[in-house]
């Protein structure tokens, strides 16, 4: 699929191959030159949730994706919502949509999938920004709270009940583990910032610090007064922060 034929001034949708299925995105600022920011949401949400964030920044490339069974994407239709799919359908398409490098930014569920992107195709990502999301294995206090409201979701469908169905069943196991990234998460070379709500029990000081303490490339950035929802308390703090982080990323000199 040729993307050219949705892209225009301001902020379009469009859709673009993934693995397997269809994706949905929106652009701002398609002629922008300079590194894209490439945007991924949590968990229930959609690109639409970056909408106050691109605000912010006019002179910036964004393409933000909406995750497989999320917005207007396709379902997945043999429910394969694993975060192995979310990293094929990322990769698919920066691919398709012909960027070569980006920032790669991720804000809870979507943080995870930028950690794998990162490591996993480095040569796509010139840095990656995890906002309010960690790599460590088991739930945190936040993403247990998060996951119990998922199981029991019943307002108006924006994402494929199947989400809720295997959250249910997990909860029911008693089981609250989830991916373990630690390998992924030392293995990115590129530099990495992690945005984190200062009142966040989702990425808890502690899972921050131990994110710093193994990866040396990472450095951490602090939004007071808010917990976990940074994209929609404090867009302009958390843009602000993105494009300084991506004009740093700018003036590096060329590695060729």
């Amino acid at each position: 699929m040729n993307p050219s034929s949705s892209i225009r001034a301001g902020n379009l949708s469009g859709r673009i191959s993934g693995s397997g299925l269809e994706l949905a995105y929106r652009e701002w600022n398609s002629d922008a030159h300079g590194l894209p920011l490439v945007l991924l949401h949590g968990i229930t949400g959609s690109s639409a949730d970056w909408q106050r964030v691109a605000e912010h920044l006019p002179a910036r490339r964004i393409i933000a994706l909406d995750a497989r069974g999320h917005g207007r994407s396709d379902w997945a239709f043999d429910e394969a919502y694993g975060g192995d799919q979310h990293f094929a359908d990322v990769a698919c398409a920066l691919a398709n949509l012909g960027i070569e490098q980006c920032v790669l930014a991720g804000y809870s569920m979507g943080g995870g999938v930028a950690i794998m992107t990162a490591a996993a195709i480095p040569e796509r990502v010139a840095g990656a920004v995890v906002v309010d999301a960690y790599p460590h294995p088991t739930m945190s206090p936040g993403s247990s709270r998060i996951a119990r409201w998922v199981a029991r979701f019943d307002g108006p469908p924006r994402f494929d009940p199947a989400i809720a169905r295997q959250f249910q069943d997990q909860l029911a196991e008693g089981r609250e583990s989830r991916l373990d990234l630690w390998s992924l998460w030392e293995a990115i070379e590129c530099p990495v910032l992690v945005v984190r709500g200062a009142q966040s029990d989702v990425l808890t000081a502690r899972s921050a610090a131990d994110m710093l303490s193994r990866l040396p490339v990472s450095r951490v950035v602090t939004i007071d007064d808010v917990s976990h929802p940074i994209p929609f308390v404090r867009p302009g703090e958390l843009a602000a922060v993105l494009e300084t982080f991506v004009r740093e990323l700018e003036a590096r000199p060329s590695s060729g």
